[in-house]
């Protein structure tokens, strides 16, 4: 046995290329062909003699005009995906063949270039059809599926309901739902003092307090579900 391997560098990177999903290669190529689609019709040239000035300025014009294929919008969420990998597929073509650095993510001179994508992320979110939806509410026959596999009359099954319920109403996220606590909700109530079906749950411990981010909104609320008599208290 020898003591050490004797693998030759073509089959080491025969190796890692393996180690790269076949959906990722397969998306790498989509945006590369879109990217390059769009240069070609802009005129913009990637070769050696390319400046960091006039790479900053395509990777910005891209940033704000991409498009599908069929000339529609792309939702807000996969600007920023298609942008970064076509961004670090320029960084890679650069290195490779012509021997040169560049950094889109952090150079200065790409700073324009990242906040245009960000301003048509922003401009796509108030399209409600381009933007990314962070929670859904839980649809009637996906609380009966809920309900019907965990038993509310014991003290387990009931913990499991709620929390099968809340995680998705609340939006929880990390270990908001290990840290909750009873004193966290309380029954609003009107102004004679009756009840009116909504449950107040006080954020101080949710996503919008991590990070030390200002408070967006000071209560999430959970409510009943008026046109399902099963689940109306």
């Amino acid at each position: 046995m020898k003591r050490f391997g004797t693998s030759s560098g073509t089959e080491i990177d025969k190796e890692i290329e393996d180690l790269t999903p076949q959906n990722t290669v397969k998306t790498h190529k989509y945006v590369w062909k879109q990217f390059t689609e769009f240069c070609e019709r802009r005129n913009y040239k990637l070769c050696a003699q390319t400046s960091e000035e006039q790479l900053a300025s395509i990777l910005k014009d891209w940033a704000f005009n991409m498009k599908r294929a069929d000339g529609t919008e792309y939702k807000e969420g996969t600007v920023k995906t298609i942008w970064n990998i076509s961004a670090k597929l320029v960084q890679k073509k650069f290195y490779e063949e012509f021997n040169r650095e560049t950094n889109p993510f952090r150079g200065v001179i790409f700073e324009d270039a990242r906040k245009a994508r960000a301003a048509k992320r922003k401009k796509l979110q108030a399209i409600p059809e381009k933007r990314k939806t962070n929670s859904v509410a839980l649809k009637a026959e996906e609380i009966s599926k809920i309900i019907s596999i965990f038993d509310e009359n014991t003290p387990d099954g009931l913990q499991k309901i709620f929390y099968q319920i809340c995680s998705v109403e609340l939006a929880w996220r990390g270990n908001e739902a290990v840290f909750c606590l009873t004193d966290y909700f309380k029954a609003e109530c009107d102004n004679y003092g009756q009840p009116t079906g909504r449950i107040e749950y006080n954020t101080i411990f949710s996503k919008t307090a991590q990070g030390g981010e200002k408070h967006t909104a000071e209560y999430k609320w959970l409510t009943p579900n008026k046109n399902c008599v099963q689940y109306v208290c």
